[in-house]
């Protein structure tokens, strides 16, 4: 059952001439057209580089922005909301404050220097009016504490107390205190040390089993990607151009850029040698993209066709198995995955 269904969902940002009229001269395309959805239980990755719309596309589903155009559908207990059409009020009173919750990338702005742990953590249980009483906060804080690794007497402490991993757990213990349903990670682990971005992986899937969570996970970190993932969508310059489950798209991507991206991760064997591949040029500019397909312009597999028109995302793979990708070869390239050394 698909818990969230994303929709043709763009955000353009209009670019404003500055002067005595100020008018629109154009679009920054952030988020411009895509479709996934994410299955109950599972964990969807969502890659690529700086600046190709993975945090807007994560804002967009939480409401933090209004899309200009799609739609965002939630499954909420058998009923199908598309939450873009819901005003402030009515995602209140619907529970899809409830429902969303979001893990953001820098745990040391993410918490307010100002609130102790307890009152933190209990925030979201006060504001949607969850619980009230003194002695059921303190008890429902010790308990989401103790769930992800810290001490119920940590609650009185402030977060300049604590290092950058406890102060993410202390983030994912807020995320998790209204029992939400769908959790937005935002690169949870992209500020923290390697071997604490281990923990905090295997704390997210240890929570994702007792608390029966799907996740929309973030990253630049291919590696961390693999390991906690079902499905993974590779985006680029605002669209997706592959998504795939994660061992059939890093043993055998279908899109150029893919490739290039999995021939950046590191293999710690350095016997097994394998090529990489060379991008040329820079990531275009997102309000003024090439014709065609984006990527063309980086492609060492580039052709006429790929300058004029830009790919349909298709299914390559099969009906129980879908492999979407928006590449004019993906059936005739045979691009090199991390599974083929």
């Amino acid at each position: 059952m698909a818990l969230l269904e994303v929709k043709n969902l763009k955000k353009y940002f209009p670019i404003i001439k500055r002067g005595f009229r100020r008018k629109v001269v154009g679009y920054l395309k952030a988020v411009d057209g895509i479709s996934f959805h994410i299955e109950e239980g599972e964990t969807l990755g969502l890659v690529g580089e700086s600046g190709c719309g993975k945090t807007t596309t994560a804002k967009l589903i939480m409401r933090g922005i209004e899309p200009t155009e799609g739609e965002i559908v939630l499954n909420m207990d058998g009923e199908k909301v598309d939450i873009t059409k819901l005003s402030e009020k009515e995602l209140r009173e619907k529970g899809v404050r409830r429902f969303l919750q979001m893990i953001f990338q820098d745990p040391y702005s993410s918490l307010n220097p100002r609130m102790t742990v307890r009152d933190i953590i209990a925030e979201p249980l006060v504001v949607n009016g969850v619980i009230k009483g003194k002695e059921e906060i303190d008890a429902i804080v010790s308990d989401l504490l103790r769930a992800v690794g810290l001490r119920p007497e940590y609650m009185q402490r402030y977060p300049h107390a604590f290092s950058g991993g406890q102060r993410q757990r202390i983030a994912i213990a807020r995320a998790i205190a209204l029992k939400p349903k769908l959790v937005l990670c935002d690169e949870p682990t992209s500020a923290l040390d390697v071997s604490v971005q281990a923990q905090i992986i295997n704390l997210l899937k240890d929570l994702q089993k007792e608390y029966n969570l799907t996740y929309l996970f973030i990253s630049h970190d291919l590696g961390v990607v693999e390991h906690i993932t079902n499905r993974v969508a590779v985006m680029y310059v605002g669209r997706i151009v592959e998504l795939a489950e994660t061992e059939e798209l890093f043993s055998s991507p279908k899109h150029p850029y893919t490739e290039a991206l999995l021939s950046a991760v590191p293999k710690p064997d350095p016997k097994r040698k394998r090529k990489k591949a060379q991008l040329t040029g820079e990531v275009p500019d997102p309000s003024n993209p090439p014709s065609g397909c984006y990527f063309h312009p980086r492609c060492p597999y580039a052709k006429a066709i790929c300058k004029e028109v830009y790919p349909d995302l298709r299914n390559v793979g099969t009906d129980q198995n879908p492999h979407l990708v928006a590449c004019h070869f993906a059936d005739s390239l045979k691009l090199e995955g991390v599974g083929t050394m």
